[in-house]
């Protein structure tokens, strides 16, 4: 499955140097206009990521945290939305590792609405959501990262922290998982 609006997020244009500069200052407005410009972005990574919502508000937030503690740390090599794209990333999956070590919680919560989703259901994609979210989270993390998010296999790789070859056996054993569920729906993009 081809990327999807791979860096859709990136091509926002980035903060000037000096709402930068106030913002890692300490200048709260400066802070909240990053964090309003980027939240849709940040909490979408997270989401396509965790799987779910609750756990994606929480990645969102600590993302937004580590950007507090690290925004004088940004060097301008990228660009601002690249920088933060990948801090969501790298935030939402050391979530999900930190929630496997932690003993399972059960809690209760009405599902919202997840734009994207929505979005997604109603353009007759619902078949391959339901596959995607079908998959082991050891197999639709890798493919959220390299199908969706259209980031390259080293950089999959490194994010997880798994060896190259890995990866590429991970993302094309769920492409098949999903490519076989799609079949059985009788989803004509399950014959692709």
């Amino acid at each position: 499955m081809p990327p999807s609006n791979t860096h859709r997020w990136t091509t926002l244009p980035d903060p000037s140097v000096a709402d930068l500069a106030r913002a890692a200052d300490g200048d709260e407005q400066a802070f909240r206009g990053l964090v309003e410009r980027y939240q849709s972005m940040v909490y979408t990574v997270a989401h396509n990521i965790l799987g779910n919502h609750a756990d994606a508000e929480d990645a969102a937030q600590e993302a937004f945290l580590r950007l507090f503690r690290k925004l004088r740390q940004f060097r301008g090599e990228a660009s601002f939305g690249t920088w933060l794209y990948r801090l969501a990333v790298t935030t939402a999956v050391d979530y999900r590792r930190h929630q496997r070590r932690a003993p399972a919680e059960v809690e209760v919560r009405e599902p919202l609405a997840d734009p994207e989703r929505t979005v997604l259901e109603r353009a007759g994609c619902a078949d391959l959501v339901r596959a995607v979210d079908a998959l082991p989270a050891d197999y639709r993390l890798p493919l959220v990262l390299r199908d969706v998010h259209g980031l390259e296999y080293p950089e999959v790789a490194e994010l997880l922290g798994r060896p190259l070859g890995t990866v590429r056996v991970m993302v094309h054993r769920a492409r098949n998982a999903v490519r076989l569920r799609l079949r059985a729906a009788g989803s004509p993009a399950g014959e692709s």
